[in-house]
């Protein structure tokens, strides 16, 4: 790959990979969405993409990952905190975020049929392992963010990364819980997080 491409097209292919794998997963979907229409999109040989990737299952992967750190970056926009009370713009902010992941075709996509399955198979553990520390590392700046304002939480970034992947599965099961009273679940829900995290003061 070295001979054929210098750093700056490797970094050009690269994210247009990623930039055309997310077109095609939103418009087709995991599984009917194959790595011979991605490289075609792009521009290069189908054999070109495993210079870039092992596997769609990662590329997939990572542009989940991109739009994670989207959803991240939401939760720092705490301006309201200096007019409410904490409780409640931290249970505001939850509400905006699960907003967001039930409207994120990618994120959900993972969800259906067997995606999550051969994603995951197809992963090294190590990638997931240091997703999930990734996870607890982004929250800190938030957490410190939030000690600034005078609210303490009463968990480890861990434990609460942890907290939120769990609410965010909770969206994918409607059916389950009951279309009638999962709006009215869902909120109890992140009231018993925030109460459950966040320092009394």
């Amino acid at each position: 790959m070295s001979r054929r491409f210098n750093k700056n097209q490797k970094k050009f292919i690269r994210n247009s990979l990623i930039e055309q794998g997310k077109i095609l997963f939103r418009q087709y979907g995991f599984q009917k969405t194959s790595i011979h229409e991605i490289t075609k999109s792009v521009g290069i040989a189908q054999g070109t993409f495993y210079n870039f990737f092992d596997s769609k299952e990662e590329l997939y992967f990572i542009i989940l990952e991109h739009e994670e750190e989207k959803i991240k970056k939401q939760l720092t926009q705490i301006d309201m905190l200096k007019e409410h009370d904490p409780k409640e713009a931290i249970k505001q902010v939850l509400r905006d975020l699960i907003k967001t992941v039930e409207t994120n075709p990618l994120i959900r996509e993972l969800y259906f049929g067997n995606n999550m399955k051969n994603i995951l198979r197809k992963l090294p553990s190590e990638t997931l392992d240091k997703h999930i520390q990734n996870d607890a590392s982004a929250l800190e700046p938030l957490i410190e963010m939030w000690k600034n304002e005078g609210i303490i939480l009463k968990k480890s970034p861990e434990i609460i990364a942890g907290i939120l992947r769990s609410l965010f599965v909770l969206t994918l099961h409607q059916n389950e819980i009951g279309e009638a009273i999962y709006e009215e679940t869902l909120d109890l829900f992140i009231e018993l997080i925030v109460d459950g995290i966040v320092m009394e003061g």
